[in-house]
């Protein structure tokens, strides 16, 4: 017999299902979601979704629909097992409108639950490259028998659903693919970043060693102050990795902008004079005590002004770096690291917050920025880069202003390590 046409409420199902596969890519809310709607519009009592094991080629039911849907989950169907597993191996749809006349019915789904199954129309879950599982909807509400108009419905519910299962399959695999692709850029970007530590300490200690030799104090002083640096510079390369990889909320506090500003002018200005560079800054009278993690901004300012440092370091004994800060508009306020060295290229300013990029080659971890940028993301901020080759750089910090702390931002507690 010819099935008749999809009404109107059968086409708005199907409708349905299809913007729900193209809209989610949760498999669960989905499959939750193509279920319910199959159970309503085939007006059945219940209805159930089960996937092949790929292990060990069990039915496993993932959804199930209507009476008895709790009692029904949890069990498992052995390898063709059923009239839902003779459909899932065999890949034919299968109307069963007396299953107690059919030898394929498997009845102890039934006693462990206690549903009383009269009928079933069952259809796979196929793609073109497999089959999922299948799709069984049990005992039509008005007693009636399923007929082909049922499976041709069904059949396009079950297709949509199959497809959703391959889409979700797929974002899983190129999730996990460029979770290891990540992996091993990580990998090889901090053994790279190690081992010129390590090279250094070894050439510190050498001179060391040289040193206690022939009792030399230029020696021992050189290499001593070769490994503090690279021991510095390793103690910077942790710190980043914990702060990157973690996910954490910022430890608000009132804190006072100028107070941030000045303890890293101080830290860094000393250095910079011996490389012939200044550093100037100036408190800000308008900025006060403003609510930040203070921790977080002295981190982001450190990379900052140290980057502009390195930038300086061809400019002959004229570089200078100027520290700004500035409140506008009573909502942003802003922290500016300028510098004249010898800029940026535009190609490198669009990747320069990506972990592991670096414009300095060995010298540079390619972590520093991007743990800056976490910081400033975790605050709710952002930061933007101006510059011109060999004019200098601005980096431009902009941060909520706000005075007062909200209980919703406070962390119940702050973890030493």
């Amino acid at each position: 017999m010819k099935p008749s046409s999809l009404n109107t409420n059968e086409l708005n199902a199907l409708i349905q299902v299809s913007k729900t596969v193209n809209s989610h890519l949760d498999l669960d809310t989905v499959l939750e979601s193509v279920m319910s709607v199959t159970t309503n519009v085939m007006q059945v009592e219940a209805s159930s979704l089960a996937f092949i094991d790929n292990e060990t080629g069990d039915l496993v039911f993932h959804v199930t629909q209507g009476k008895k849907a709790s009692a029904i989950k949890p069990i498992r169907l052995n390898q063709g097992k059923g009239i839902i597993g003779w459909v899932a191996q065999s890949g034919k749809p299968l109307i069963v409108n007396d299953v107690a006349s059919d030898k394929r019915f498997y009845k102890k789904v039934d006693e462990k639950s206690g549903f009383e199954t009269r009928s079933i129309l069952c259809v796979p879950l196929a793609t073109t490259k497999r089959i999922w599982g299948a799709i069984e909807v049990l005992n039509k509400l008005d007693g009636g028998n399923f007929n082909d108009h049922d499976l041709v419905l069904c059949e396009a519910i079950a297709c949509q659903a199959a497809i959703a299962i391959e889409n979700a399959t797929l974002h899983k695999h190129v999730v996990k693919t460029e979770r290891l692709a990540a992996i091993g850029q990580t990998i090889a970007g901090l053994a790279h970043c190690i081992k010129n530590v390590l090279h250094g300490i070894q050439g510190g200690s050498y001179m060391v060693d040289l040193g206690l030799h022939k009792d030399d104090t230029a020696n021992l002083t050189k290499g001593w102050e070769i490994i503090k640096k690279n021991n510095s510079f390793l103690q910077d390369l942790m710190l980043d990795m914990l702060i990157y990889s973690k996910e954490r909320k910022p430890e608000y506090e009132a804190a006072d902008i100028n107070e941030i500003v000045e303890s890293v002018h101080n830290l860094i200005a000393p250095k910079a004079f011996e490389k012939d560079i200044r550093i100037t800054w100036a408190p800000n009278p308008l900025l006060g005590e403003i609510v930040v993690d203070p921790n977080g901004i002295r981190r982001c300012l450190l990379n900052l002004v140290s980057n502009a440092v390195d930038a300086c370091i061809d400019k002959g004994g004229k570089g200078h770096i100027e520290i700004s800060t500035e409140a506008s508009d009573g909502k942003i306020f802003r922290i500016k690291v300028s510098d004249n060295g010898c800029g940026i290229q535009e190609k490198d300013r669009k990747k320069f917050f990506r972990i592991f990029f670096s414009t300095k080659g060995s010298k540079g971890t390619g972590l520093g920025l991007a743990v800056t940028h976490k910081i400033i993301t975790e605050h709710k901020g952002t930061i933007s880069i101006e510059s011109e080759i060999g004019q200098g750089s601005t980096f431009t910090i902009s941060l909520p202003l706000r005075k007062k702390i909200e209980r919703s931002a406070l962390c119940p507690t702050k973890k030493k390590f």
